[in-house]
């Protein structure tokens, strides 16, 4: 039995796959007593996780919509309200997408299910009945002493637990960041040029101007920076987002002396400089100018976003303001999800995690790589051999929007530079491929259907 259902790789796969199915079997798609695939061969077809078939199809059956008999498969409930069979107008589906090479997701069925519910388990044992309050405006200290031993030996940064702050995510922290800066009297915050757009939104919404710095090989454009008024500046120092550029080591000296002598502050989003191939880490701005450099992380892409999980360490003279705006907001992660990522990173599994996960990616990159050089020869990869994506730069006068759509077409999901980050400067056109939602298997396929969309 084939079953047409829409997935967006961009959403927890699960719940989806769930709404997809009950839709089809109120709206009549799928009729009483009908059998559906097997797990396996469903979660093929999707290309998913069998986890997530098997998933979807036990709430379902929980829920009445389903039956599963042994030696029987899983069957349409009877019973059911749907409308009689008979021609009505086709419903209109969303686009599906066989290939998803969108940016900024890890791959979710990597997420370390069982270490997380084993942590999670002996949080809840642990925690005593006080936990439970409200607590610190920080975060829980056995959260805040983890992350500084481990960002400590993992990104050279000069962590002290009370200069720590859990935050709902890197974004989250960020807004607490500039409101600080806008109560202390800020106005202005330079971002990189190109950028994730969260960064300048988030500063805009805080009331600040975000004025945009040229970002070329080397990096942020310092001498630019250093030509404007600003009370702070905005920058992914070890892998660029989004064109992966690594800031030279000259240009980390010029802006820690920016900072030093303006007053500014240095605001590092490490948002995925744990992932790297080929090459030796790159050590955290933080670590060389604690004093002036505020540094922020998060689980989102070692983990997953829906853990909702990032965390601020402050200079010192931010401290008391930034508890005074984390004590406003009240949206800190819960107790449970910060004694867990605590004692995942206590037990070396967070370390563990990483290594399985960088082995994936790497040779997703590397098999990125290899295809678009077959296919797209027209294609110039950039950016450091690191993270979850990569940009390739397209001949001038390539249209990304209708790459996009002639892409979509062919079922390949894909991002570009215009049209997903904030850009200000003349850049010539780039697709901005991610491959954390696509198996290593399909990513030849996916690029040959790619390169027949950017021919038309």
């Amino acid at each position: 039995m084939d079953v047409h259902l829409a997935l967006d790789r961009a959403a927890p796969l699960r719940t989806q796959l769930e709404r997809e199915l009950r839709a089809a079997i109120r709206s009549g798609r799928l009729r009483a007593g009908a059998k559906l695939p097997a797990s396996r061969v469903l979660a093929d077809e999707l290309e998913v996780s069998r986890g997530v078939v098997v998933e979807a199809y036990s709430q379902l059956v929980a829920e009445g919509y389903l039956v599963a008999r042994p030696g029987d498969g899983t069957r349409i409930a009877e019973g059911l309200v749907q409308p009689p069979p008979g021609p009505r107008a086709p419903p209109l589906r969303a686009r599906r997408v066989r290939y998803d090479l969108r940016s900024g997701l890890p791959d979710l069925s990597l997420f370390p299910r069982r270490e997380w519910q084993s942590a999670t388990l002996a949080a809840l044992r642990a925690l005593p009945d006080a936990a439970l309050s409200y607590g610190s405006r920080r975060g829980m200290s056995q959260l805040r002493i983890a992350l500084s031993d481990y960002l400590g030996r993992s990104r050279a940064v000069v962590a002290d637990p009370q200069r720590v702050f859990v935050s709902a995510g890197a974004t989250h922290g960020m807004g607490l960041l500039w409101q600080t800066l806008r109560e202390r009297g800020a106005q202005r915050v330079a971002v990189e040029d190109p950028a994730w757009p969260a960064i300048p939104d988030t500063i805009a919404q805080t009331g600040l101007e975000a004025v945009p710095i040229a970002v070329d090989e080397h990096g942020l454009d310092v001498a630019q920076l250093e030509s404007i008024d600003v009370d702070a500046v905005a920058l992914s120092p070890a892998h660029q987002y989004p064109t992966g550029t690594v800031l030279a080591p000259e240009r980390r000296t010029q802006v820690i002396a920016w900072a030093r002598r303006s007053g500014g502050l240095i605001v590092e989003d490490d948002y995925d400089a744990e992932y790297r191939y080929g090459r030796e880490p790159i050590a955290a701005l933080q670590g060389l100018a604690p004093d002036c450099v505020a540094y922020v992380g998060t689980a989102s892409k070692t983990l997953a976003p829906g853990v909702r999980l990032g965390w601020v360490l402050v200079p010192s003279h931010l401290v008391g303001e930034m508890a005074d705006q984390h004590g406003v907001a009240r949206a800190a992660p819960s107790v449970v999800t910060q004694a867990a990522y605590a004692s995942l990173l206590e037990r070396g599994e967070i370390d563990r995690h990483l290594r399985r996960t960088r082995r994936v990616y790497h040779a997703r990159r590397n098999a990125l790589i290899d295809a678009l050089a077959r296919r797209l020869p027209g294609a110039s990869v950039g950016g450091a051999a690191a993270g979850l994506h990569l940009i390739a730069w397209m001949p001038e006068g390539t249209q990304e929007a209708e790459i996009t759509e002639a892409a979509a077409r062919r079922g390949v999901a894909i991002h570009t530079l215009h049209q997903n980050c904030a850009v200000s400067g003349s850049l010539p056109p780039a697709l901005l491929l991610g491959y954390g939602l696509i198996a290593e298997s399909a990513i030849p396929r996916a690029i040959q259907e790619l390169a027949i969309a950017a021919a038309r």
